[in-house]
Parts: C-alpha cells; structure tokens; sequence
C-alpha cells in the first residue's frame, strides 16, 4: 500500500498554558504602580524564561480594572480565575482575601512588599499553605536584586 501525502496531517500546534495551569506566575498588585513597575515585572519574567521557566503574569483587580495594565483575564480572584502554580513571585501584593482565597496550596510565594504588616507578608502565621516567604522592603529595589542575583547565576 502506498502512502499518500494526504493521509498525513501535521500536528495542531500545543496550546499555552492558561493562567489557571501555569507552574510559575508573576502576581502583580497595586505596588507596581505603574508602567516602570510592569517593565520590571517584564524584566523579571524575561530573565525567567532564560533559566528555562515559563512564567505567566497574573494580578490583582486593581492591577486589571484600575491600572489597566494586564487584560482581565490575568485577574487571579473571586472576580477572575483561580490558580494552583508551583511558584509565586508576588510583587506590590497585600493579600486581600478575594485575591489569596484563590490561590491553592501547593505554591511557594516569594513575597515582595514593603508593608511587613500587609496580610499576605503575615500569611504563615494563619495558614500552613500556601507557603510565604516575605521580602521587605522596596520592590524596586529588591526585586532589582533579585535580577542581579540571577544574572550572577545565570
């Protein structure tokens, strides 16, 4: 029997991951402020994907609705998507609970806020999962670190 190039049919192309599969996000909150605090996000996520990591960026209602700087759908919440990464690099993120309730339980978040005090800095000290590992201070400054950390690294 011969075989007609008909019969083949290539592969459809694989689909992205959604924000509610994704094992790596960037969760950005109300302290990115602004279109600098996006390109450091960019920044971050793009030395990310150099280490081999497929990041995706999720954020808060205020980031979607009042910021306007992601689409709604990267709203993670009671208004938007629930998510279950391995790992969360919140930045500028409080923790309101319509936020934090939707996260599940087997992610690590590297938290970067300058509010110790802020819900979600506090979060082990109520919950046992998510795990929480706060970093205070400045997220324009740290996160920066963070970068030149990796880049050290990379």
């Amino acid at each position: 029997l011969a075989l007609s190039p008909d019969w083949i049919l290539p592969l459809p192309p694989l689909a992205p991951p959604t924000l509610a599969e994704a094992d790596v996000i960037i969760d950005l909150g109300y302290g990115i402020k602004n279109e600098a605090g996006m390109n450091l996000a960019a920044e971050l996520k793009e030395m990310l994907e150099g280490m081999g990591l497929a990041p995706l960026f999720g954020a808060t209602r205020k980031v979607t609705q009042d910021l306007k700087l992601q689409p709604l759908e990267a709203q993670i919440g009671q208004t938007g998507v629930r998510v279950n990464p391995k790992l969360i690099i919140a930045l500028g993120i409080s923790g309101a609970p319509q936020h934090i309730d939707y996260i599940g339980t087997r992610a690590d978040i590297l938290c970067f806020n300058k509010d110790r005090e802020a819900p979600l800095m506090k979060l082990n000290q109520t919950r046992s999962a998510p795990r929480v590992h706060p970093v205070a201070g400045d997220l324009f400054v740290t996160v920066r670190q963070l970068i030149d950390e990796l880049k050290k690294t990379g």
